[in-house]
């Protein structure tokens, strides 16, 4: 389930590449930013009204939480869209499309370096794949081309990257609120920029069209990518994620856009990589120090506690006690083996 949320999440993103390319006829990007995280922001918070009788998503965000919280708004939601949308602007859907699996890069480099999680052979020779797709995709006669629109879809990527290793550090907490939140805030701001810029307003039309995008591609894409990563931790979502440049460029070629060489072979370096991740297995024996916390489960070997007496049905949520455990079984950097590995 949690590589089936990733995938799901990778190709509603991956086709908001080719469909934001259309709207960038008549938007401007940092006004289209806007717009795409507006209607991810109120399509969660409608869905978290109406749906009040939903399980429990998670647990209630601590104070350290909204901290981490408000620097994934600042860096995914406010600062990598327009960089995106403006390179996307400015160059076709499908080389967009496909210079998105330097996030996958990034977000690995960042997982194992900075943030301390464990990647296998695997992980990295499959990020190193995806990094060969991107610059066959820019290759010339000449040499590999980097242009200014590559450079500022790069540094979203980098920027995303970081959002990507933030969140995962608060992905035990609930998923449509973080979006929620995240589109709210960044919509906001980067719409209140577009028109204190001076840049004109959008047909109603064109409006619609972009918060119901933003709706799919970014709030439903976002909510499903955080579930993934409660299970197979940043790196590995995100690896799993880097198909969603395929889709887009599978979107841009439905709009007309060429078939290229470097396009085909991007595209075969990319499921190559997917194919490494399938068949990635980490085992050895590890331990569990004793902890709390409550999320959706079933009385697993990681969930052997007591109910007082009451037993619901399964998966049930409730704060609940973890550990000490120690055993060998195969298994990913969920929130129960977020350990070391000397």
């Amino acid at each position: 389930m949690p590589i089936l949320n990733a995938l799901i999440a990778a190709a509603a993103f991956g086709l908001s590449a080719p469909l934001s390319k259309l709207l960038l006829d008549v938007v401007s990007p940092l006004f289209l930013a806007g717009l795409l995280y507006l209607g991810a922001g109120l399509f969660l918070g409608l869905t978290r009204l109406v749906w009040r009788r939903r399980p429990t998503a998670g647990r209630p965000l601590a104070p350290r939480d909204r901290r981490i919280l408000a620097a994934v708004v600042l860096v995914g939601g406010v600062l990598a869209p327009p960089l995106l949308l403006w390179g996307l602007a400015r160059s076709p859907a499908t080389t967009t499309a496909l210079l998105l699996n330097l996030e996958v890069v990034f977000t690995a480099l960042l997982a194992g370096l900075v943030f301390g999680e464990h990647l296998g052979p695997r992980v990295v020779i499959a990020a190193a794949v995806m990094a060969l797709g991107g610059i066959a995709l820019g290759w010339t006669s000449g040499g590999p081309e980097i242009t200014a629109a590559a450079g500022a879809v790069a540094l979203a990527c980098l920027l995303w990257a970081l959002d990507n290793n933030l969140t995962r550090l608060i992905a035990d907490s609930d998923p449509l609120l973080i979006v929620e939140v995240k589109g709210l805030v960044a919509g906001s701001v980067n719409t209140l920029l577009a028109v204190l810029s001076g840049q004109p307003w959008p047909a109603p039309g064109t409006v619609g069209l972009g918060m119901a995008l933003g709706a799919v591609s970014y709030g439903t894409s976002l909510v499903l990518f955080i579930l993934a990563m409660r299970n197979l931790g940043a790196a590995r979502a995100g690896a799993y994620f880097a198909t969603a440049p395929f889709f887009g460029a599978a979107g841009g070629l439905a709009l007309g856009e060429p078939l290229t060489a470097g396009l085909l072979v991007a595209a075969a370096l990319m499921a190559g990589a997917t194919w490494l991740l399938v068949h990635e297995r980490h085992s050895h024996r590890h331990q569990h120090a004793p902890s709390a916390h409550s999320h959706r489960h079933i009385h697993d070997a990681h969930h052997q506690h007591e109910h007082g007496g009451w037993e619901g049905p399964e998966p049930h949520d409730h704060p609940h006690s973890t550990g000490p455990l120690e055993h060998e079984h195969p298994h990913t950097p969920d929130i129960h083996h977020d350990h070391g590995h000397r």
